[in-house]
């Protein structure tokens, strides 16, 4: 065989110490197995998705699996073969293992499967069939190991036992040899402030005093936050009550939102007293956030540009400072405002206490109104709304993709069905592809929800009059169906002047 020119494509699922030794090992006996064909390995790095799954479970994107993709699409792979050390290392979908199939054919590039020492070339129908095939073992491989890890993690709920990461309150003890847990104690820290919390609670203090006390006193919050813009927000109220209705603390082992077993860890919080907690953080009598009577259009649902923060409804002084002729101050006139809630009791991330933006109301309502309905107007309304971003777009496509290579690849089954005379082949294949289909539609149409209340005010075509219509909470829900806008603070072109500022306000679509 003529010497030909060859890249890799090296995957590995889990690499939790970081050291790709798995993919190390498989681009060696890669190199061997070419070597002993006589073939050159491109220059070029290989294609490597370290610490990232291939199943339809994954929730991490392969970025160099879809550098692949691309390079193949735009002509510039620049070989002759695709090398993987196994089939199950390049995809466990269906839908990517057509598309690259059709993609090497397309381009004329063979795939080389290291462990199955073979060249498969995807124009051969016998090679193409063998590779599809190993796709469908592959995804239902992945499939079992799901089953299988979701079995396991009920089972250890019924037993009591943890799962996932540490409960804050708690630390686990486990063997020196052999890493197995023995127990779950209490933290000498965290504990006593669990404790106190919920102590603070049942004595009627506010969410909002102890997460500004605990930040006072430089207490570390319960969990880093991981959205970039609130490094530095430490404890808030809505942290200090979804750890107060957790039963991990009375000592209950909770699956899927469900109460299963006794925990194998000590309460940190009496059942009972757990239970009263619940009564005092959720009373039976009150009514569901988004079903307050609001009295504007704009609360909890503005948010702050600078630190997130959900903004509310104030009042600024008018004016500057004056003084009658026998030096008492004038009382200023007020006007409405809607002012950022700021960070109890601690700096937001450019080192200022208290709130960092506020809005005349009247110009932020009308804005976002304005902004808003010239968004509902517009023909492409509906194939805009849902749009994400590149994650939202890149899952939508994948999704398209999925489902289109499902139902390649039952046009081929169906085909050779056919010609063998082997309908009970389609029939099992049907079996198994088919709810998979379902599955990725299913999700697919998640991605593109939008409020069925959005969809009837946009049949009646005259939106600004309808709009005008609406009940306050009506057009509460219009805005938090479509947009979660932020305020900006004041640009240096704009400080002194009046009027609306529609730089300041930036849409948030959803």
């Amino acid at each position: 065989m003529a010497s030909l020119t060859v890249r890799e494509y090296l995957r590995v699922s889990k690499d939790p110490r970081g050291t790709g030794k798995s993919p190390d090992q498989q681009h060696h006996e890669n190199v061997r197995s070419f070597e002993q064909q006589g073939w050159v390995l491109h220059p070029s790095a290989p294609y490597r998705d370290t610490d990232r799954s291939a199943s339809r479970y994954a929730k991490r994107h392969r970025e160099d699996f879809g550098r692949l993709i691309s390079d193949l699409e735009e002509n510039a792979f620049d070989a002759d073969v695709l090398a993987i050390w196994e089939s199950s290392r390049g995809s466990r979908r269906v839908g990517e293992w057509v598309d690259l199939i059709d993609l090497c054919k397309e381009r004329e590039v063979r795939i080389w499967v290291t462990t199955h020492g073979r060249l498969y070339d995807p124009a051969n129908a016998r090679d193409r069939r063998t590779l599809l095939e190993d796709a469908v073992d592959a995804e239902y491989e992945s499939d079992k190991t799901s089953e299988r890890i979701r079995r396991n993690v009920r089972a250890a709920a019924e037993a009591g036992r943890p799962h996932g990461k540490n409960v804050y309150g708690y630390q686990r003890v486990y063997d020196v040899k052999t890493r197995e847990l023995l127990r779950v104690d209490e933290h000498p820290e965290q504990a006593a402030i669990v404790r106190e919390a919920a102590r603070r609670v049942l004595a009627g203090e506010s969410f909002y005093a102890i997460a500004k006390d605990f930040n006072l006193r430089g207490i570390p919050p319960r969990r880093p936050t991981r959205v970039e813009h609130r490094k530095n927000y430490g404890w808030t109220p809505p942290a200090v009550k979804q750890m107060l209705t957790m039963p991990a603390y009375a000592g209950k082992r909770q699956h899927q939102g469900k109460i299963v077993s006794e925990a194998l860890w000590p309460a940190l919080i009496e059942p009972e007293a757990w239970q009263k907690l619940q009564s005092v953080i959720s009373p039976q009598d009150r009514k569901r956030a988004n079903d307050w009577p609001a009295k504007h259009l704009l609360s909890g649902i503005a948010l702050c540009g600078v630190c997130g923060a959900p903004m509310r409804l104030g009042k600024q002084n008018a004016g500057t400072k004056k003084v009658d002729p026998s030096g008492a101050s004038i009382p200023r006139d007020v006007y409405g405002a809607y002012v950022c809630s700021g960070i109890p009791g601690r700096p937001g991330p450019d080192g200022r206490k208290g709130f960092h933006v506020a809005m005349r109301q009247e110009h932020l309502e009308q804005i976002v109104t304005e902004v808003l309905l010239a968004r509902l107007e517009r023909p492409d309304f509906l194939a805009t709304i849902g749009d994400r971003g590149d994650a939202a777009n890149s899952e939508r496509d994948a999704l398209l993709a999925e489902i289109a290579g499902y139902q390649a690849y039952l046009d081929k089954v169906r085909e050779e069905a056919a010609a063998l005379l082997r309908f009970d082949i389609l029939l099992d294949q049907e079996a198994r592809i088919e709810p998979k289909i379902r599955a990725a539609q299913a999700k697919l149409e998640k991605l593109s929800e939008i409020d069925p209340f959005v969809l009837a005010l946009l049949s009646g075509g005259a939106i600004r009059m309808e709009w005008s219509s609406l009940k306050l909470a009506e057009q509460r829900r219009m805005v938090r169906a479509v947009m979660a806008p932020r305020v900006n603070r004041i640009g240096k072109g704009w400080r002194g002047r009046k009027g609306l500022n529609f730089e300041r306000v930036e849409p948030g679509w959803r």
